[in-house]
């Protein structure tokens, strides 16, 4: 925990006590190649995700890239969260993000209200608004500079939200692989400017030149608590129903009897 205070003291020093060097639209561009390269083709995955109070979940994850990137999980242990699903749509532009669950006791699908997207999710450090990305045109960029982390150089980038109390963050503070285009760490702030989360990407999965998180370790700050989730026996171009992306998607479909 020592080594990751002092990550964290390392870059508040450089981000937010020093300032970002400069302003301008290569920091901006850098973050959109990054979202551009997460992989477009759709796949399957399963995964699991650790509890803070050391219970672990098994997971379904479907990915898509739609009308932006879409995803679908479902719970498949323990036996008392079975059959949960959510669907999460993450558009870049406008209000489009949103987010549904199904609810295998009730059997309805709902969508969940923005004010619940941030709250713990089933007991980890993860919240539903950790699988949406930051709108591009939402923010301001500017540079905070370079981290270094196993001996590689990452650039830094700040971004604001250009409307105030638009994000649950003040600023978020991402450092980005510019060889390989893609997101390896983020540390966000609250209103008062204090770092309360850590969000690392520990193993990408790779697909020519796109990537997809595989192992993502999300901590909290304040507690420093931590859950990763992890993905394997990822699957391209899985067989789905038409409507697998869409809310109809969520509800299960009757077993076929058999023959």
């Amino acid at each position: 925990m020592r080594g990751v205070a002092f990550a964290v003291g390392l870059v508040v020093a450089l981000v937010v006590k020093a300032g970002p060097a400069r302003a301008g639209s290569g920091e901006e561009a850098l973050y959109r190649k990054a979202l551009e390269n997460i992989v477009r083709t759709r796949f399957e995955a399963n995964g699991t995700v650790d509890g803070t109070s050391g219970g672990q979940l098994r997971l379904r994850l479907r990915h898509a890239q739609l009308d932006g990137r879409r995803t679908w999980i479902e719970i498949t242990s323990p036996k008392e969260l079975q059959g949960q699903r959510w669907l999460i749509v993450d558009r870049d532009g406008g209000d489009g993000d949103k987010i549904w669950h199904y609810d295998p006791k009730t059997k309805k699908t709902a969508e969940v209200p923005k004010e619940r997207w941030n709250e713990p999710w089933l007991g980890t450090t993860f919240a539903l608004a950790d699988f949406l990305l930051p709108d591009p045109n939402a923010y301001t960029f500017e540079l905070g500079g370079e981290e270094n982390v196993g001996g590689e150089t990452f650039t830094v980038v700040r971004l604001t939200p250009k409307q105030k109390g638009a994000d649950r963050f003040m600023v978020r503070v991402y450092s980005i692989d510019s060889r390989g285009n893609r997101l390896v760490r983020g540390l966000f702030f609250d209103q008062q400017g204090r770092a309360v989360a850590r969000w690392i990407v520990e193993r990408t999965e790779q697909r020519g030149g796109e990537w997809f998180p595989a192992q993502l370790r999300v901590m909290d700050l304040s507690s420093q608590r931590g859950s990763v989730l992890t993905l394997a026996d990822f699957k391209y171009e899985f067989e789905a129903p038409p409507d697998a992306f869409e809310t109809g998607g969520l509800v299960p479909r009757p077993t076929p009897p058999s023959k």
